[in-house]
């Protein structure tokens, strides 16, 4: 390649994208091919080769690419519940397609809730699961503040949530 050697080419293309890379060359040795795995190659074909050979190759590096990318979006975990967009893997949040800045308390609650939809959770057991320490019965405020406060940053009306739910007697929920 003139102007720069594949090995480094390789490199930069990782740099920025995960795209799949082929190495087609003549360099045979085992030091040359280790270098091309380690640059970020995902495959290493010898000159010469045959017509079949490449577009299988290229046809395998496509099909693990695709299902490679289809498995981490599903592992990226994006809840909606209405206008209200969670981004589990990335921490954030969005309203309306707006950010929404979030405290790490407050983050930590919403996330409880939306992870676990229609299921009611009394202040202590979101105390206990977003503080990871034991509840007191003086830890009841600090939970309805916290949730108080999401609600502004993320309810249209507090006065009439839209996601989180107060379920009078129990605790709260997202439905």
């Amino acid at each position: 390649m003139p102007g720069k050697d594949g090995f480094k080419a390789c490199v930069d293309i990782r740099k920025i994208t995960m795209a799949p890379i082929l190495f087609l060359t003549a360099k045979t040795e085992d030091a040359d091919k280790t270098m091309g795995f380690s640059a970020g190659g995902d495959d290493y074909l010898l000159k010469p080769f045959s017509y079949s050979e490449i577009i299988a190759r290229v046809k395998a590096l496509l099909r693990r690419c695709y299902v490679y990318q289809m498995e981490h979006r599903d592992n990226e975990s994006i809840v909606e519940v209405g206008d209200l967009c969670v981004n589990i893997d990335k921490k954030s949040v969005e309203l309306e397609g707006n950010s929404v800045m979030l405290t790490d308390m407050e983050y930590n609650i919403l996330k409880l809730l939306i992870l676990n939809r229609k299921r009611i959770f009394s202040t202590q057991e979101i105390y206990e699961a977003v503080w990871e320490k034991p509840f007191f019965y003086g830890d009841n405020n600090t939970v309805m503040v916290h949730i108080r406060r999401l609600r502004t940053k993320i309810e249209k009306d507090t006065q009439n949530p839209q996601y989180i739910k107060t379920v009078w007697g129990r605790g709260y929920t997202i439905d």
